[in-house]
């Protein structure tokens, strides 16, 4: 009995149709892997995309902290103003302070009352100094943000200590005394630093209500 031999093209031939039909598979199956790896990517995407909007608008919604007065009752008047070079010659001879016969640029507001009335912060802060000078009696000095410093000078009955914080509800002391010539028994004086710098405490505390 006799074999039959394959010709010689038959057996490259349907190793073609082998490998033509092993790489359309891989691309049915590629196609496939493909567009369910889209689909979950974009569900991601959308839920990390709400996340951020949420985020972004608790920072929005945050209010910004009004300054206030620095003192709290009635008929609280100001008998000496800061002393500014560009005021007027009459403002600028109300913003004068005397002690012993000496006159000097007031360096902040001078706030006094016939009545005994509380002091508190401007803005929430730190109590950094408590001290008592000669001329200006008991001082209390508040570190703020953004690199601001107020000082309530002329005080008395002290309620606070180095390192306490403190908010605009806290009665730092009461209205005191001090040596300047022609001042009530109550009186605040208050200054203002930015950035090291002193500071007109009238625009500063009119500067978040305009």
């Amino acid at each position: 009995m006799t074999r039959k031999k394959l010709k010689d093209w038959v057996i490259p031939t349907l190793g073609i149709f082998i490998l033509v039909g092993a790489l359309f598979s891989y691309y049915l199956i590629s196609n496939i892997l493909n567009t369910n790896l889209v689909s979950d990517n974009s569900y991601v995407t959308d839920a990390l995309v709400d996340n951020t909007i949420d985020v972004q608008n608790e920072v929005t919604e945050k209010e910004e902290v009004k300054i206030i007065k620095p003192y709290k009752g009635e008929n609280i008047t100001i008998s000496k103003y800061y002393y500014n070079n560009e005021d007027e010659e009459d403002k600028q001879q109300k913003s004068l302070i005397r002690y012993q016969n000496i006159y000097m640029p007031n360096t902040g507001i001078l706030y006094s009352s016939d009545q005994q009335f509380d002091i508190v912060p401007v803005l929430p802060g730190k109590v950094s100094e408590v001290k008592t000078d000669d001329i200006l009696g008991n001082i209390i000095e508040i570190e703020h943000a953004n690199n601001i410093v107020t000082i309530y000078q002329s005080v008395k009955d002290v309620k606070v200590k180095v390192g306490d914080e403190v908010t605009q509800d806290t009665i730092i002391a009461t209205s005191g005394s001090n040596k300047l010539e022609g001042e009530k028994e109550n009186c605040l004086h208050f200054e203002v630093y930015q950035e090291g710098s002193l500071t007109n405490p009238e625009e500063f505390l009119n500067s978040s209500n305009n």
